[in-house]
């Protein structure tokens, strides 16, 4: 068996099973699920390693310096809570987030993995 080129990978499955980059895996593992106010509590301690996931796409690692840009720009009011079912979550031609909360000893940040809904 051949060893896929971390660079060509993307996701084929969702929820995730692992993290990588460019440069290869990433020793981690999925937490549990996030509320958007679970991610609030999380910036407002430190800085957040967010991690972009979509069906046939690389996952997209946004720079730890903009991850406040991040959220207040893109990501806080599409997640969707995890108590909320997909579909209802789902408004029409607005994707949503469903976010989890990672942990790797080769990343210090807290990593939040956001799932694109489809």
């Amino acid at each position: 068996m051949h060893a896929v080129n971390s660079k060509l990978r993307v996701v084929t499955q969702l929820p995730l099973r692992g993290l990588w980059t460019d440069d290869g895996a990433i020793n981690a593992m999925r937490v549990r699920d996030l509320s958007s106010s679970n991610i609030r509590e999380l910036l407002r301690a430190s800085e957040v390693q967010f991690v972009v996931v979509d069906l046939g796409q690389k996952p997209r690692w946004i720079a730890l310096e903009d991850c406040y840009r991040f959220w207040l720009d893109e990501a806080q009011y599409r997640i969707a809570e995890p108590d909320v079912d997909s579909a209802l979550a789902q408004k029409s031609g607005v994707y949503t987030y469903r976010a989890a909360e990672w942990e790797s000893s080769e990343i210090k940040a807290p990593i939040v993995v956001l799932e694109v809904g489809h």
